[in-house]
């Protein structure tokens, strides 16, 4: 069995991927929050214009040709609109991500509030397009849901959470969502329509909507990115990179599993990575290299903070996921 029959076969270990490489990213965007970034404005117009520079090397990797991109575009096809729209949803996300990040730099936290794209999609594919699971998946969902609440059984943590902080984060989980069930419906029927460059038509249009919406929130905002590019190209280029890759896997998994429902509830797995990252950069730091970095010891002992309530709580979601799953 050939690499690509695999991941056809076995879309759970491609959808796994996705959150090993984000959380990755969110590790990095503590320290990008903490040292690099002014605001939610600087973190959402990188993270948009960056998905574009991938593509550079990727038309040579899958014989993607401009020829094939410039005939559909001139039918005018409104799967493609659709992938870009998904695109666009995708990096507004990300502002809402970014503006919680900055209200509390605690990426742990955050994430376990956005897994409630997992109790989102479900429902919104139902408002838009009735699709309906069998009972005992949104009984998993309700588990889920109860391991993300957990939080606030912890004084420490429930004194980070205001109604300002929750709201925001619904804004990232609202867009999030919406674009996952778009990409999803795009790239069955783009599947269909074009074969097996179908998904590869999908994700350039959606990587131009990402691209397209960050340079929109610079334009809004009047704000010039590449003196922040310039100065931080080396390590945009890494956190981004992952980032892509990331990405690539999560929009894949759309592609190939029988719903986004599921994709969603896979990537409630991002928290467990983070901890582990966590913990494996301060065991380095202290035990391996006996550095006493206090900058990287504050900001990770941070992401471990309230731990055993945040394992509870990602043990209760695993099990939510078990009954959807």
């Amino acid at each position: 069995m050939d690499f690509i029959t695999f991941f056809k076969d076995h879309w759970l270990a491609i959808a796994f991927l996705a959150p090993m490489f984000w959380a990755i990213v969110n590790i990095i965007d503590v320290y990008f929050v903490d040292g690099i970034y002014r605001d939610e404005l600087d973190g959402t117009i990188i993270s948009g214009l960056f998905q574009i520079i991938p593509w550079s090397i990727l038309f040579f990797v899958v014989n993607l040709k401009l020829s094939d991109i410039l005939n559909a575009s001139t039918g005018l096809d409104k799967t493609l609109i659709i992938s870009f729209a998904g695109g666009l949803l995708y990096t507004s996300a990300f502002y809402f991500y970014f503006k919680t990040l900055f209200n509390h730099n605690d990426v742990s936290m955050l994430q376990v509030l956005w897994n409630l794209t997992i109790i989102a999609v479900p429902v919104l594919s139902f408002l838009f397009f009735r699709e309906t699971l069998p009972g005992f998946k949104y009984i998993g969902m309700a588990v889920v849901l109860l391991g993300a609440t957990m939080l606030s059984f912890n004084a420490k943590l429930r004194s980070k959470f205001s109604a300002k902080y929750f709201w925001t984060m619904m804004g990232a989980v609202l867009f999030l969502s919406l674009s996952m069930i778009l990409e999803e419906r795009a790239y069955n029927v783009l599947g269909e329509t074009y074969g097996g460059q179908g998904f590869w038509l999908g994700f350039f249009f959606f990587s131009m909507g990402a691209f397209t919406a960050g340079a929109l929130f610079a334009i809004y905002s009047k704000r010039n990115p590449l003196p922040l590019i310039k100065k931080y190209y080396k390590i945009f280029l890494l956190g981004e990179g992952i980032y892509f890759f990331g990405n690539l896997f999560s929009q894949k998994a759309l592609d190939v599993a029988p719903s986004a429902s599921y994709v969603a509830v896979i990537e409630t797995f991002v928290p467990v990575f983070i901890l582990a990252y966590s913990l494996l950069i301060l065991f380095l730091f202290s035990a391996i290299l006996r550095r006493k970095n206090e900058t990287i010891k504050r900001i990770y002992s941070e992401q471990i903070g309230g731990i055993w309530v945040k394992v509870l709580a990602t043990i209760i979601m695993a099990a939510g996921v078990y009954i959807i799953s």
